[in-house]
């Protein structure tokens, strides 16, 4: 497994679907109230739409960070497990 080639592709993956994300959430009012609760399975109740560049950055960072260490993490058990 050549986890370095894994790895942009995973994080070329989360960058554009974080995108996608945060505009559709940004852009349709109401998206959120509608869709959270579906997918944390939870009533979040009243949810702020707080969107900024700051907190664009702040999002695409963390979830590159989860991904990559998901996919180091997937590397690292396929070099052991053969």
């Amino acid at each position: 497994m050549d986890t370095a080639r894994i790895s942009k592709i995973g994080l070329v993956w989360v960058t554009i679907v974080w995108t996608v994300c945060y505009l559709a959430f940004g852009l349709i009012p109401g998206l959120a109230s509608t869709i959270l609760p579906y997918l944390l399975h939870l009533d979040v109740g009243g949810v702020e739409n707080v969107f900024t560049i700051g907190n664009f950055a702040v999002g695409l960072v963390i979830w590159n960070l989860i991904v990559l260490v998901g996919i180091l993490l997937a590397g690292a058990l396929s070099n052991l497990i053969e």
